[in-house]
């Protein structure tokens, strides 16, 4: 992997003009299709004095052959194999290249490897894209540099092997290619069109009787045709909830029967979905850092390679949702005030204070608006003529919580500065943790055991102890601890995993994420299935 990471920081330079002795790489369209990156492609060349890296006596090297039969293989990873010119690539080396044909067989198989190998390592959509779509653009890899690519390639000694380690090297990508194989082989022998959905009946517990039991049961591969909810059933439920990240409780809500209507194709969505986004996260991964499974409403603490602590959270809900993107950890500020967001300023607490001057007494909200003097004066919510305030108004009033238990914030806050103003923070309602959909929040991540992850930020601070946590929670004082070494928090959404029972899950697309981003891949032409 030599130079790779540092190859997506390189940008190329303007082409050189052409030396009497060199063949002109400058082509923009080769065997009618467009060459996407000419300019490194007239770069390295002109730098290599036209030294050719594939082809050789007039037909492609066996490297270069066994790159296009790896393109071929390409849809277990999600990808369409015509995006990289297999066609015509497989079509020179079974029927050779073209006479006088060499240099344009050989700029189409650079700009196919610096397609190919782009998209194994970042983002295959375009920027405006991925925003349309919600995703924070900054936060993930681009994909190699294809001037930098060439140069590497030029100096391996199998680059067929190369291009091999572009992808996420970890088991979990590994399993999920497979499935997404097993799955692809299985809807070619029969498709989903006469796969039956339920009807959801409203939540099914056990002892109840339904029509709907009897169907539940021949999802569940089970070939009784009662319609009772018995203790049998809820056992195979159980089993199926657990092995869709679902709380294995045995009751049948919207989530459970969610899952239980998911058909083949809807599980392949979200695998291309999943293996996606695993590619775009740069690696390799650093040494310590926090991760939040945002679909999977967990959070892990990872050093050297290993879970130091896992616990479940409240994301945000699906009109206010946790958005996912990279940030860095700074430190901890204890027993915190909450300064309420725009958002819940405008949607929430506008209209009920338009309704009642006093309707935010109760949770403490306090108010401050900016003096002719310059500064922040506190005043009572019926000196406010609410009924005349806008959006644009609103602004200009300051609303806040002290710190103490009631605090929305809780008693915990990590400090990890974005533009989403999203960030992690203890609940002053931990009884939330134990609902099974904790979609809940307003789109900052609640975590159940705030004093462990705290301790695991500021463990490497010098002379740090867990007991000072408690001590400054105790002190009932605002106060913030740097983290002497920062570290990385990903906030990532995989519908996809392996639980800890080895077993791969394919859980619920709670925001529906995985559903718009296979769509706009399908409509560039970069999906290989078709999804019914």
């Amino acid at each position: 992997m030599k130079h790779f990471f540092l190859s997506t920081f390189l940008i190329s330079a303007l082409a050189l003009p052409l030396p009497s002795y060199a063949v002109d790489f400058s082509a923009k369209n080769v065997a009618g299709h467009r060459i996407t990156d000419s300019n490194a492609i007239q770069k390295f060349y002109t730098e290599k004095e036209g030294k050719y890296l594939w082809v050789e006596g007039g037909e492609y090297s066996s490297e270069a052959k066994s790159i296009v039969r790896d393109i071929e293989e390409s849809w277990k990873h999600g990808l369409n194999p015509q995006n990289y010119y297999f066609t015509t690539l497989s079509g020179y080396v079974k029927n050779g290249i073209p006479e006088g044909r060499d240099t344009d067989a050989e700029i189409l198989f650079s700009d196919a490897v610096i397609r190919y190998a782009q998209d194994l390592s970042g983002m295959r959509t375009s920027t405006k894209d991925l925003k349309e779509l919600g995703e924070d653009v900054k936060s993930w890899s681009r994909g190699v540099d294809g001037y930098a690519l060439l140069n590497i390639l030029s100096e391996e000694k199998r680059r067929d092997k190369f291009i091999q380690l572009l992808y996420p090297q970890d088991e979990t990508y590994a399993r999920l290619s497979k499935e997404l194989v097993k799955i692809v082989e299985s809807l070619a022998k029969e498709s989903d069109t006469k796969t039956k959905t339920i009807k959801y009946p409203g939540l099914l517990k056990p002892g109840m009787r339904h029509a709907a039991i009897v169907e539940i049961r021949q999802k569940l591969g089970d070939k009784s045709t009662s319609d009772l909810y018995d203790e049998n059933l809820k056992l195979d439920v159980q089993d199926f909830q657990q092995r869709h990240g679902l709380a294995a409780d045995g009751l049948i809500g919207l989530r459970s029967f969610d899952a239980i209507n998911q058909t083949r194709t809807q599980k392949l969505v979200k695998l291309i979905a999943n293996l996606e986004r695993r590619r775009w996260v740069r690696r390799p991964m650093p040494y310590r850092y926090v991760e939040v499974n945002i679909p999977q409403m967990q959070l892990r603490a990872i050093e050297n390679n290993k879970i130091a602590l896992e616990m479940p959270v409240i994301i945000g809900r699906d009109k206010r949702p946790t958005i996912s993107f990279v940030d860095e950890i700074v430190g901890i500020r204890f027993n915190p005030l909450w300064y309420v967001p725009e958002t819940i300023k405008n949607e929430d607490f506008l209209p009920a204070l338009q309704k009642d001057p006093h309707a935010l007494v109760k949770k403490g909200i306090q108010f401050r608006v900016k003096g002719e003097d310059g500064i922040m004066h506190s005043i009572a919510p019926t000196d406010i003529d609410w009924a005349s305030v806008d959006k644009e108004g609103l602004k200009s009033i300051q609303m806040y919580q002290d710190s103490g238990d009631d605090n929305a914030l809780g008693l915990i806050r990590v400090l990890m500065p974005n533009q989403y103003d999203i960030y992690l923070h203890d609940t002053n309602a931990p009884e939330l943790f134990k609902k099974d959909d904790r979609a809940l929040s307003s789109g900052c991540v609640r975590v159940a055991e705030p004093s462990q992850i705290a301790n695991f930020i500021l463990g490497k601070n010098q002379g740090w102890t867990d007991k000072k946590v408690q001590e400054y929670v105790a002190s009932q004082k605002l106060k913030e601890v740097k983290a002497e070494y920062p570290l990385p928090v990903y906030l990532l959404y995989y519908t996809a995993w392996i639980d800890a029972k080895d077993r791969i899950i394919i859980a619920n697309d709670v925001y529906g994420n995985d559903k718009r981003l296979v769509e706009t891949l399908k409509l560039k032409g970069k999906i290989p299935f078709e999804l019914r």
